[in-house]
Formats: structure tokens, C-alpha cells, sequence
């Protein structure tokens, strides 16, 4: 009778280290799924943020006028924000040929619209309308006398 318990015992004690070895290897494969979900995961943010990253610095050179190519040779370390790009820019604008910000804003415009302008700018301040002046133009052309003509100018501030 001795015997027999024995044996259930060693028997039971079989059964849980079978079921311990099945635990870990399930542990084990379960570990291998998750870390190869988790490398997939890194490869996927690394391609994201390497993609916006190079989103970023072309927008922040784009927005400068400067071409997209240059983009290859800004350092890593370099924050992709248009401040840093700008200011990695200004230090090496003479190396790429590239015109400094203050040259770059300011606007080409045609020297006739600037004059057309500044004549319209100028008639408003004055209060010298169109019509204003063609009712001038009326009252010299049909003035009778030298004083008539010199009042109408006074008046008008012609």
C-alpha cells in the first residue's frame, strides 16, 4: 500500500511539469509574437517619423522659396520646425546660394502700379476724387473772367 500512494504522487508531479513546460512555451511564443508585433510597430513610427520629419523641412524650405533638394543635406539633429530650418539656412544660405530672408521679402512691384497707387493714395488723402476734379475741370472751363479762374483755383486748392 505504500507503493501506491507514492506513485500518484510522482504521477501528479509528472502532470504538473508537463503542464508547466506547455505554460512556458506558450509564454515563449506568445513573447515572439508580441515582440515581432512590436518591431513591425518601430519599423512603422521610424518610416512615420521619417516621412514627416522630411514633410516638415521641405515645408519650412518651401516656405522660404528655397528648393526641396537642399533638404538631403540638413543634419539629423537638426529640429524639423521652420525656426531651426531657418536658422540652419541663414548659416549656410552663402554655401547653397540662397538669398537672405530680408532680400526675399521684399516685393517686386511694378514701378507704373506703385505710381497708379500712390496717385489714388493720394487723391484720397487730398480728397481730390475723379469727380471732384471733372466738376474743376467744368467750373474752369466755363469761368467768364481771370477772377472767376483764380477763385475756382483758390477754392479748390489747386
Amino acid at each position: 500500500m505504500g507503493d501506491g500512494p507514492m506513485s500518484n504522487y510522482d504521477y501528479e508531479d509528472d502532470d504538473f511539469e508537463n503542464d508547466s513546460n506547455d505554460l512556458v512555451k506558450q509564454l515563449r511564443k506568445a513573447t515572439k509574437a508580441k515582440d515581432k508585433e512590436l518591431a513591425e510597430l518601430k519599423a512603422q513610427y521610424e518610416s512615420l517619423a521619417k516621412q514627416n520629419r522630411e514633410r516638415a523641412i521641405k515645408d519650412a524650405l518651401a516656405s522660404r522659396g528655397v528648393n526641396g533638394k537642399i533638404a538631403a543635406f540638413i543634419p539629423q539633429d537638426i529640429d524639423p520646425t521652420e525656426e531651426s530650418v531657418s536658422k540652419w539656412l541663414e548659416n549656410y544660405a552663402d554655401v547653397f546660394g540662397v538669398q537672405q530672408a530680408e532680400a526675399q521679402a521684399k516685393p517686386n512691384v511694378d514701378p507704373k502700379q506703385a505710381a497708379a497707387y500712390q496717385r489714388m493714395t493720394n487723391a484720397v488723402e487730398q480728397g481730390v476724387t475723379p469727380e471732384f476734379q471733372a466738376e474743376i475741370h467744368q467750373r474752369l472751363m466755363n469761368a467768364q473772367s481771370r477772377e472767376e479762374l483764380d477763385e475756382i483755383i483758390r477754392s479748390s486748392g489747386l
